[in-house]
């Protein structure tokens, strides 16, 4: 069957936007499948139209569009069934809250979640709970192994407004614990995002070395002391390394402080 040139060519520049590790411009988009710029701006308005890429209205660069979630359900059901049985191995270590969150844009969405059976009082995020990628455990370890360009894309897009009050809002601020999140391998948060609630997270990265998810362990503040999180954090930084390397991951991130 012959195929339609306009849609391989549509697909191509998806790829080149989706691929790049920075927002990208016309001239790059065009300059790497080798289009010219008028044929590619024509393909990135109807990728636009569907919300497939988006444009920065002050860059001119295109990055992902909201969208795209929707095409990788199967990708999101793919790693759900490889993290099933290290949730529940981790679900049994912390007996708190189990989650799986996956970077959407500019925020972060729960795939996964597993519940203690022997705790009366748990924080259960709802599988589909999105919120902004810059808050919490799980988004700030999303968002420190990102590139530097995309970090400085969610904060100037963003704005960093805080979901509660005790929230990083400034972007120095949110830069230097980006840094530690990068140097002892995990974060985490106390009412970040939700008024009582605690959690502690640690990077699952992908065959392709980028980061896919955040391994999550979510309780309320009444269990979840500092010093508790401290000592739960080579475990799940452990489960984190095993998941990337059922991912394909060939890397380690084991460190711990």
């Amino acid at each position: 069957m012959k195929s339609v040139k306009s849609v391989q060519r549509a697909i191509s520049v998806l790829f080149a936007v989706t691929q790049s590790k920075k927002p990208i411009g016309l001239s790059g988009i065009s300059r790497q499948i080798k289009l010219d710029k008028a044929t590619v701006l024509r393909l990135l308005a109807t990728l636009e139209e569907s919300k497939l890429v988006q444009k920065d209205p002050i860059t001119k660069t295109y990055t992902g569009g909201a969208n795209l979630s929707q095409l990788s359900v199967s990708w999101r059901n793919d790693i759900r069934r490889v993290c099933g049985p290290y949730l529940r191995a981790l679900s049994q270590v912390a007996n708190e809250t189990v989650c799986l969150n996956c970077p959407r844009d500019l925020e972060r969405i729960c795939i996964d979640s597993l519940s203690p059976q022997n705790q009366e009082l748990t924080v259960v995020p709802h599988i589909g709970t999105a919120n902004p990628i810059y808050a919490g455990a799980s988004g700030k370890v999303l968002m420190a192994y990102q590139s530097q360009n995309e970090i400085e894309r969610i904060i100037n897009t963003t704005g960093l407004k805080p979901v509660t009050s005790v929230g990083i809002s400034d972007s120095a601020g949110l830069q230097s614990h980006l840094e530690l999140v990068r140097k002892r391998g995990f974060d985490y948060s106390i009412n970040d995002v939700t008024v009582g609630a605690c959690a502690l997270a640690a990077p699952v990265f992908g065959a392709d070395m980028q980061i896919v998810a955040a391994l999550t362990v979510r309780g309320p503040e009444v269990r979840m002391s500092v010093s508790k999180m401290k000592k739960l954090a080579p475990s799940v930084i452990s489960f984190a390394n095993d998941i990337s390397t059922a991912l394909g991951f060939t890397g380690f991130h084991n460190k711990t402080g």
